[in-house]
């Protein structure tokens, strides 16, 4: 049976895939949309919302049970994990909607890439298929990063998937990895009673990160109990009667802890095997990552990719945007994606969300630069909920008053940071910010405050 044809072919039904799919359809073009799991991805399925969902709820609980308004009060886990399947799969069924409802063809399976742009599909079912898209985007995500001195196991050592999924709060955790993921999730299972203990390989936790942002966050697990350990490694572990034996060397002992459950948050890697790169010539860079151009076309002509393929920073909203690039490029569009005005969302407590150039990368660049800082602790808003740690910190050049890049942390931070990517990504000037009028009370008040502390002083700080 001759192959059928499509203008477009995504591979990887995930923020990137489906979007690109979607954005595609709606140009009039032929799509089919091949993915090998559930739709949505990773984000949808075991990362960004199932994450929130127990992230925001365990807030809600930890919060209320500090205010001394809760008395007697037991945390129902069984209850919040019945809700994250339930909105995990309405918003799963959302996204089935959507593709349907543009007339997305959608294939459940493997996909391989052959030569002249066909591509082989191995479905669930066992049956194989073959279709041809004159183009081609690939969005098949990445996978977890494993050690040698931790196999995983998928049941007493576990990634991020399994860790979301647990049917009871494990009494203790040891989570190897100190970025987002494991921080995230380590903060979660903490605040609902776990004994935790953070082992960072790096000096700081969130490695990358502005050293103040990391060390205001490492405060904030310890005070809730968190046993951190940095420049540190699990060189070895023993799974046995229900228990994790972890060694684990610092940079003065080396000390053995037992627990429930060993979470391992490292790093990514490509998912592409199986896909046939190597055999039609796409070419990766150094670790294994698709390249792209800023058009997000790889090097092989009428092949795109976007997501996690392309490699860090691993964001839905960084893949999202480029499904959108790439498909309005396949339609004859000249879009570019911008990387400097993506902007980051960490759900740490407090919250972390940055856009643009750090002081040093500025400084590299050559700018003249300015640094601003602005506390919550002067912000009737976080007054008013008890949500005073934290600040925002604005990177601009003082020759022409042009926003570089905004780092936030505290409560509200993710919600606030589109503004900071608007002015970061239109380079725009901090007169401007200032000259906007922002709610009262609200946590986007932060914006008017660092910015007339730029031009001037802010108002409601004393400065003298």
């Amino acid at each position: 049976m001759p192959s059928e044809k499509f203008d477009a072919v995504v591979i990887g039904g995930g923020p990137g895939g489906y979007v690109a799919a979607i954005r595609l359809s709606q140009h009039g073009k032929k799509t089919a949309l091949i993915e090998r799991e559930s739709l949505g991805g990773e984000c949808l399925n075991y990362g960004c919302i199932p994450s929130k969902i127990l992230i925001e709820n365990v807030k809600k609980f930890y919060k209320l049970s500090k205010s001394g308004l809760l008395k007697n009060g037991e945390f129902d886990w069984g209850a919040l994990q019945d809700k994250r399947r339930k909105l995990v799969s309405k918003i799963r069924d959302g996204v089935e909607f959507l593709l349907k409802g543009y007339n997305v063809k959608v294939y459940y399976g493997k996909a391989q890439i052959k030569h002249n742009l066909e591509i082989k599909i191995e479905e669930k079912s066992g049956l194989s298929k073959d279709v041809y898209g004159e183009n081609i985007v690939i969005a098949s995500g990445a996978l977890p990063v494993y050690l040698r001195s931790i196999p995983y196991d998928g049941r007493r050592i576990i990634g991020a998937r399994e860790a979301l999924e647990l049917s009871e709060i494990p009494s203790s955790l040891l989570v190897v990895g100190g970025g987002a993921i494991g921080l995230e999730l380590g903060t979660v299972y903490a605040k609902i009673g776990s004994r935790v203990t953070i082992v960072e390989i790096m000096d700081q936790l969130l490695p990358g990160m502005d050293k103040d942002i990391a060390k205001l966050i490492e405060r904030k697990l310890k005070q809730i109990g968190v046993e951190i350990y940095l420049s540190s490694r699990v060189i070895s572990t023993e799974v046995g009667n229900g228990k994790v034996k972890a060694t684990i060397e610092t940079p003065t002992e080396t000390i053995e802890n037992t627990v429930d459950y060993a979470l391992v948050a490292v790093g990514k890697r490509p998912s592409v095997k199986d896909l046939g790169i190597d055999e039609v010539g796409i070419e990766l860079n150094d670790k294994g990552f698709v390249k792209i151009n800023e058009y997000c076309r790889t090097s092989l002509e009428n092949v795109y990719a976007v997501g996690d393929v392309t490699g860090p920073p691993f964001l839905a909203h960084k893949a999202s945007k480029q499904g959108i690039v790439a498909a309005d490029n396949i339609c004859g569009k000249k879009k570019i994606f911008d990387p400097m005005a993506v902007p980051s969302a960490i759900f740490t407590d407090p919250e972390i969300a940055t856009v643009g150039l750090t002081r040093d990368e500025a400084e590299k660049s050559n700018y003249k630069v300015k640094v601003t800082r602005f506390p919550y602790s002067s912000l009737g808003r976080a007054i008013a909920e008890e949500e005073t740690e934290g600040f925002i910190r604005i990177i601009s050049d003082e020759v022409s008053g042009i926003v570089l890049g905004i780092q936030i942390v505290g409560s509200g931070a993710t919600e606030i940071i589109g503004e900071a990517a608007l002015v970061v990504k239109n380079r725009l000037t901090v007169e401007e910010i200032a000259d906007t009028i922002h709610p009262h009370p609200t946590h986007s008040e932060l914006y008017s405050e660092v910015s007339e502390a730029v031009i001037f002083k802010p108002i409601h700080m004393l400065v003298k």
